[in-house]
Order: C-alpha cells, then structure tokens, then sequence
C-alpha cells in the first residue's frame, strides 16, 4: 500500500514542503496590547485586595496582515483562582494564559508574576453622615442633621470594612438657607473595594435654627415669698441664653426672680430663683448674680443671714 498513487503521494509532498518554505519565509510584525485580566473560578466568598491589577501588557508576534486584524477584545489575559484560599498568593500568566487569534504568538507578558491578597468577605452596619456645603443665612445656623435610614449595610474584605466608621452622602446644599433642608440623595464609601448593600440613597435632613447667644439683664427685682423680709441685694443679674431674636426684646419685666423664705432655715441664705414670663419658649436662665441674697430683717423681728 505504501507503493501505491506515489506520484500523487509526491505531489502532496512538495506542496507541503512549498508552504513550509513560504510560512518560514514570511516576515513577521509585533505589537503591543493592553488585555484585561480576567478572574475565573473565583470564590464566592473572597475578595482581593490591595492594588488591584485590571490589565497587563502583553507583546504579540504574527505575519502583519494577522496583526493588522488585531483589535479591542481579541486578546485578553485569563487567571484561574479555583481552590485558592484565604491569604497571599502568587501567580503566573504563561503564554497559555493569554486568549488571542491563532496563528498569534506571545513575546512577554508585564507583569508576568502577580500577588494576589485574597479576603474573607463579610457585612457591617455603618452610620450615614450627610455631607453639608454652604452655610446658613445671616444669624442661622446649622442645628440637628440626620439620615433616614440611620445606618446602612455594606461589604468586602475584612480589613477594609473592618476600618469603615461611616458612609458619606452627595453635598447637600445649606447655603443661605433660613429653614430646615431635606432631600433624598446618594450615598457612597470612600475604598473603592467595599460596597453598599440594598438602596444607595437616603433622605438627608438638616434643621436650621436662629443662631443662639446671651443676655445681661442688669437689675431684676427680688420678691420675697413666705415671710416679710428686706434683702440685700434687693435685685439680681441674670444671664439668658437662646435666639438672638428673642434676645432682643428681653427686659426685665419678663423676668421673675425671688426667694422662698419659708423653704430656708433661720439664718441660711435664700437661693433666688428666676423665671422667664409666659412666651419666652426658647430662653434659658443661664446664670445668677449673685446666687443667693441676704436676709435683713423677717416677720419675728431683726434677723439677719451672714453673706455665703
């Protein structure tokens, strides 16, 4: 069998030979391409860390018209992570790692060695903070701000959620504001690793109350309940705090300042205690000066209190 069509078995034999001799003889062209890297296998329940590495640089060799038909997505760099565990790894991408069009050889590969960290991925409750720009109007300020909802869930590796304390909202606008800003925004973490679980966006809402400050008030009589006394001194000074506004307008028939005669032991000093007349919400009796009077002269006769 071996002797039989060998004319036919020599023909075949020089083309063969001819295309050989044309293949070899062809000039070859090289190139150099980005390809992603692609993870396959990868474990549901890891994450890698640390820098991440999307392409790497790959320099292809074949005849130029095989190059010339080279484009986006034709090469790419594929890395199989099935049964890699938890830790530190290192890697190799081969010429057997790399997807391209036959008849294409691979000259280098850069980086050809690569370190992957891989993470443990787990879930945490983190607190949203709305991010504030601009301020208030003129004698405004910045009062209660909070999120609904309050907190959010995210993921990824450990260490990285591990280190997270809060989430951030997009800037929510105060400027020249005179009441209380609400609306529903975007959220976001800044490490690029981790994730929000569930709806990204939550309403952001800032109240915007009147700026708060302090008043003197200089002179405010003392009255004298439970008994029939003079005091020295007979008016006190009283410090109030809240908006300016109300501020404003306080005098000191607004104030009610006295002492309890009957609730003191003989010859203690009274406390005097102040109140804000009805419709002043939002003031406070910071302080009194002075604290406490003394008591010159009671219903049963001359009795006096020496100062505290």
């Amino acid at each position: 069998m071996l002797l039989e069509n060998i004319p036919l078995k020599l023909v075949s034999l020089g083309l063969a030979t001819l295309l050989w001799f044309v293949i070899a003889g062809e000039k070859t062209s090289e190139m150099g391409v980005s390809a992603p890297l692609e993870l396959q296998n990868f474990p549901m329940d890891l994450e890698v860390t640390g820098e991440p590495v999307d392409n790497v640089e790959v320099r292809l060799r074949a005849s130029p018209g095989i190059i010339q038909r080279i484009g986006p997505g034709d090469v790419s760099a594929q890395l199989d992570l099935a049964g890699l565990q938890e830790g530190e790894h290192i890697v190799h991408l081969t010429d057997k790692s790399i997807r391209m069009p036959f008849g294409v050889k691979v000259v280098k590969i850069t980086p050809s060695i690569l370190t992957l960290s891989l993470e443990r991925t787990v879930q945490k409750l983190v607190p949203v903070r709305p991010r504030l720009v601009g301020r208030p109007a003129a004698g405004f300020e910045v009062g209660e701000v909070r999120a609904d909802p309050a907190e959010v869930r995210i993921a990824g590796p450990r260490s990285r959620v591990q280190a997270v304390e809060s989430a951030f909202t997009e800037p929510l606008s105060i400027e020249g504001a005179q009441a209380g800003v609400s609306d529903v925004v975007n959220m976001g973490l800044d490490d690029p690793l981790l994730r929000v679980l569930g709806s990204p966006r939550v309403r952001a809402t800032v109240r915007i109350r009147e700026e708060e400050g302090e008043r003197a008030v200089d002179g405010v009589p003392v009255e004298v309940r439970g008994g029939e006394a003079s005091l020295r001194p007979a008016s006190v000074r009283v410090v109030v705090t809240g908006p300016a506004s109300l501020l404003r307008t306080l005098t000191t028939a607004d104030l009610h300042a006295s002492v309890d005669l009957a609730a003191v032991p003989p010859r203690e000093s009274p406390a005097v205690t102040v109140d804000l007349a009805p419709g002043h919400a939002g003031l406070h009796v910071k302080e009194v000066s002075p604290a406490s009077v003394t008591v010159r002269a009671t219903r049963g006769g001359a009795r006096s209190a020496p100062p505290r």
